[in-house]
């Protein structure tokens, strides 16, 4: 399992071998190279606050066309830090499919679902018995609300999705020595999780660094997703490549977003 850099149509994106493997499906995770945007957006942002909506626009579609769709296709995730997951039905062109959501599924070809990072995770998923995808926006709050498996649960219910037929991708995110945080994320896992997850966290002084990718893949195999079929980037948006990845815990709101894409052929 890796993830490997490609330049495609100008965009270099980022993608998953396990992903790469399947005929049925195509994704990528953007970095900040390919686009159009300019300043602190520089180039592939995805953001529209401080950025111009045509670059946005722009953007999408470059996006889109990595996957062999158009910006017209795509479906964003609105991102609130909660844990409500959405179906998309059809693909009726560029929307925020609903408020207040962080994950969106569908079984329909041709949509690309789209969600945002810039620390956080996005996870990817595939369920390539029942021709189903499904994404999800997961910081640290997500997380704790255990939106992974809330995601497999509705392409569970909706398309009959077995957790052990999925492979899943988790993107760029900060890593454990970057993301330094105080009790109150401590205390947030354990009331989900309860002790399972104490070895996820080590202290530095007085504060509390939770290995919040390694969470992640724990409750997908606890929900029962095989190992071999989960693939991690290990890529640290904070501390690796400030060229490649912007980074909310280095530059707070002043920064681009990047995007990350899936789409059933």
């Amino acid at each position: 399992m890796s993830f490997e850099y490609k330049e495609i149509n100008g965009v270099y994106a980022l993608k998953s071998s396990l992903f790469e493997k399947e005929s049925g499906v195509d994704h990528f995770y953007s970095t900040r190279k390919g686009g159009t945007s300019e300043g602190i957006h520089d180039s592939l942002s995805f953001r529209y606050t401080g950025n111009t909506a045509d670059s946005v626009h722009e953007n999408f579609d470059r996006a889109a066309k990595v996957i062999g769709r158009s910006f017209r296709d795509v479906v964003r995730t609105q991102q609130v830090h909660r844990d409500k997951v959405c179906e998309v039905k059809d693909g009726t062109g560029y929307r925020i499919v609903a408020l207040d959501n962080d994950g969106l599924v569908t079984n329909v070809k041709g949509v690309v679902l789209s969600g945002f990072y810039a620390d956080c995770q996005v996870l990817l998923f595939y369920d390539k018995v029942n021709e189903a995808i499904g994404l999800c926006h997961s910081g640290w709050r997500g997380t704790a609300k255990d939106i992974c498996n809330k995601t497999i649960d509705k392409m569970t219910e909706l398309y009959g999705t077995n957790p052990s037929d999925l492979i899943v991708s988790i993107g760029p995110a900060i890593c454990q020595d970057c993301f330094e945080c105080d009790k109150d994320v401590y205390d947030a896992f354990i009331e989900s999780f309860g002790s399972e997850v104490e070895q996820y966290f080590i202290m530095k002084g007085v504060k509390y660094h939770p290995d919040v990718t390694a969470i992640t893949v724990h409750r997908l195999k606890w929900k029962g997703v095989k190992a071999e079929n989960i693939d991690v980037s290990g890529i640290c948006t904070l501390h690796e490549n400030e060229e490649l990845y912007w980074s909310h815990r280095r530059t707070g709101n002043n920064r681009g977003v990047h995007g990350a894409f899936i789409t059933l052929k």
